[in-house]
C-alpha cells in the first residue's frame, strides 16, 4: 500500500510529497518533482525519488541520515515515479525534452539492488523517450558489485542518456570521511571508475561538491587525480539542514563569498574542467526540497510555501 500523507510546494519550482509506503508509520519517505529555474516544463523535469527508509550512510550535512529502517522494494520506488508522473508531471512529461529520474532523495541507491531493476524498467514506466536516469552516490565499498552491474545496465540507454554523480565534497580524504562516514572509494578509485564509464558521446561523470566553510577543496588536487575528459565539477551551496547545523557546517557559498567562488571556478577551468555552479531557486530551500533537506521527515519541519 502507498498513500499520500502530505504534499506542498510551488508548481513552478518544486513540489515535495510525503508518502507512506507500508502500514507502519515509520515507512514514510519523500519524493520531489522539480524544475530547472531557467527552463520550462517541456524542456526539463526532474523526479527525485528515495531508495531507502532513511539512510545508513549518515552524512554530516544530510537530514536523511537521521535514521535508517531498511530498503525499498522495486515496486515502492516505481510507485514514487508513477505518483510524480500522475500528480506533478502530468501531460507535460510526455512532451518533455529531458526527463531526469534522480535516485537521491533518501538513501544510498547503490546499497539497494532494486534500484537497478527500476532503472532497467524506466523506458516502459515513463511516456517519453527522453528519460535520463541519474544516480547520486557516495560510492560505498560494499556496493562494488552494484557499480559493475551499473556499467552493464547503462548500455541499454543511448549516448548522453545516463548520468552518475559522485559526492566528492572535499579533496582531503580525512575531511571526506568526516562528512561521509562510510567506507567508500577514494578519489583515485572514483577517477578510475570514471575512465571506465565514459565512452564516445557519453555524459561525463559529475563530481559533486557542496562547499563548506573551512573544508578543503583544492582544484590542483582534482587536476592531479581526475581527467577533465571524463569528469565535470559541480559546485553547490551546503544547504541549511539540521544535521549541518548540528555539526557546525556552514556553506562557503554565502553572500559576500562570490569572489572566492569565481576564483575557484577559474582555477578549475584553467585545468580543463567544465565547472557547473548550481544555485537553485531560494524557494526550494524554504520549502525543504533542496539536497540534504527533509521537508517533513527530518529533526524539524520546515515551512512550506
Amino acid at each position: 500500500m502507498m498513500k499520500v500523507v502530505e504534499s506542498a510546494g510551488c508548481p513552478d519550482v518544486a513540489q515535495v510529497f510525503v508518502l507512506q509506503m507500508r502500514d507502519e508509520p515509520w515507512t514514510r519517505i519523500e519524493c520531489v518533482g522539480a524544475l530547472d529555474p531557467a527552463l520550462g516544463r517541456e524542456d526539463k523535469m526532474v523526479f527525485v525519488v528515495s531508495s531507502q527508509l532513511g539512510c545508513p550512510v549518515g552524512c554530516a550535512m544530510c537530514d536523511a541520515g537521521t535514521w535508517f529502517a531498511g530498503t525499498l522494494t522495486a515496486g515502492e520506488i516505481e510507485a514514487q515515479i508513477r505518483h510524480l508522473l500522475a500528480s506533478w508531471g502530468g501531460s507535460d512529461a510526455a512532451r518533455c525534452r529531458k526527463l531526469k529520474v534522480q535516485f537521491a532523495r533518501m538513501g544510498e541507491p547503490s546499497l539497494n539492488p532494486a534500484v537497478l531493476d527500476v532503472i532497467a524498467r524506466l523506458p516502459s514506466i515513463l511516456p517519453t523517450p527522453h528519460v535520463i536516469p541519474c544516480v547520486a552516490t557516495t560510492a560505498p565499498r560494499a556496493a562494488a558489485a552494484w557499480f559493475e552491474d551499473l556499467l552493464v545496465l547503462r548500455r541499454a540507454f543511448g549516448p548522453d542518456s545516463f548520468q552518475v554523480q559522485f559526492s566528492v565534497q572535499s579533496t582531503d580524504e580525512a575531511a571526506r570521511d568526516r562528512m561521509m562516514p562510510v567506507a567508500k572509494w577514494t578519489l583515485e578509485e572514483i577517477s578510475g571508475y570514471a575512465k571506465r564509464w565514459v565512452r564516445g558521446g557519453d555524459r561525463k561523470v559529475t563530481l559533486n561538491a557542496a562547499l563548506a566553510e573551512g573544508v578543503a577543496f583544492d582544484p590542483e588536487v582534482l587536476g592531479r587525480i581526475f581527467d577533465p575528459g571524463t569528469c565535470v565539477v559541480k559546485l553547490t551551496p551546503l544547504n541549511p539542514t539540521a544535521r549541518a547545523g548540528g555539526n557546525a557546517l556552514r556553506s562557503a557559498m554565502e553572500t559576500g563569498n562570490e569572489p572566492r567562488i569565481v576564483e575557484l571556478v577559474e582555477r578549475l577551468e584553467s585545468l580543463g574542467f567544465r565547472c557547473i555552479v548550481s544555485i537553485g531557486d531560494p524557494r526550494e530551500t524554504q520549502m525543504g526540497t533542496s539536497c540534504g533537506q527533509m521537508a517533513r521527515l527530518g529533526r524539524r519541519s520546515l515551512p512550506m510555501a
